[in-house]
């Protein structure tokens, strides 16, 4: 068994952790009512999951990654596992649980805005147990990326990764109870302007990041960055005194988003996820990464799903240059 700082490790630039799915797409036009039919006009399977698809991106851009979660031996999670292993994620460290079946995402979209309604079944998903993770004494890297869905083994992962001085960020969505247990743990944090409002109880996505900042220093040490995502205009970026270049007070600016032809809104903000980090692993300004997590959420919107659209390195570079 390899020791904590065993130069045998496998070494990765991120790891991530956290639930994947089987992404199910349909664009509908014109978007039912409640009660209406509607044929479909275009419709994917993809794999699915916020960590998954940030680890795909990161993969795309050149990082060495791995994955770390949960699905069932069924054919949805063999898709699941052949869908990150081509995009060329490792998936030596995704459990395969006989008692669970792989999550599945319906999701719906709107061909007039390219915004979406998703309906996640993880019913029938075993959550994962600190005793399944013995791999870890193998395994080391710069970066975590979780979503702090299981608080329990987000916080062991995490302490995990403090030990080998890596650094934890946190993908939080969706307002849900206790997320605030694992911030202790995070040096970053991506959230979304649903999230950040909901837990601050602001309307000001700009006040809502000034807000997060506070709340972390709660707990001791102040997050390196906060990031609350607007959609198409992009984020507002947080980096509390001592962390950012004066040094004496806080930063905080608007990273403005870029206009596409929005085919599909879905997993926009895992794409961003995954090229902010990036740019953390590339040690750039949070200006810089944070701009060009915007150019690659803006560039995934013009495809259907989450993964189709992901651009590479060079893609996203002229991409930049086009609009400059």
């Amino acid at each position: 068994m390899a020791r904590l700082n065993s130069p045998n490790k496998i070494k990765f630039d991120c790891i991530g952790f956290g639930m994947n799915a089987v992404d199910y797409l349909s664009i509908l036009d014109p978007y039912p009512n409640l009660d209406e039919k509607v044929e479909v006009a275009e419709s994917s399977i993809q794999g699915g999951g916020p960590v998954p698809t940030a680890m795909v991106t990161l993969a795309k851009l050149g990082a060495k990654v791995a994955y770390i979660g949960k699905g069932g031996n069924d054919p949805e999670g063999r898709f699941v596992k052949t869908e990150l292993e081509k995009e060329g994620v490792n998936t030596d460290y995704l459990i395969i649980d006989k008692k669970s079946k792989t999550a599945k995402a319906f999701i719906w979209v709107d061909k007039k805005t390219g915004k979406r309604t998703v309906a996640l079944d993880k019913t029938q998903l075993n959550d994962t147990k600190i005793s399944e993770l013995k791999f870890l004494d193998s395994i080391s890297t710069r970066f975590l990326h979780i979503d702090a869905r299981e608080r329990e083994v987000n916080i062991f992962l995490a302490k995990w990764a403090k030990k080998l001085g890596a650094k934890v960020s946190l993908d939080v969505g969706s307002l849900r109870s206790g997320v605030e247990s694992v911030f202790p743990f995070v040096d970053h944090i991506v959230v979304s302007k649903r999230f950040a409002c909901g837990i601050t109880k602001l309307s000001d996505p700009f006040s809502a990041c000034k807000e997060l900042m506070k709340i972390r220093r709660i707990h001791g040490k102040g997050f390196e960055s906060v990031v609350v995502t607007i959609g198409k205009d992009g984020c507002i970026c947080g980096s509390p005194r001592g962390v950012s270049t004066s040094g004496n007070e806080d930063k905080i600016f608007h990273s403005p988003g870029f206009s596409v032809k929005v085919v599909d809104t879905t997993g926009a903000g895992d794409v961003f996820h995954g090229a902010f980090i990036y740019g953390l692993l590339k040690r750039w300004t949070l200006e810089k990464t944070a701009q060009f997590a915007n150019a690659c959420a803006a560039m995934k919107c013009r495809k259907l799903g989450g993964r189709a659209g992901i651009p590479n390195f060079d893609e996203v570079t002229a991409f930049l240059k086009s609009f400059k």
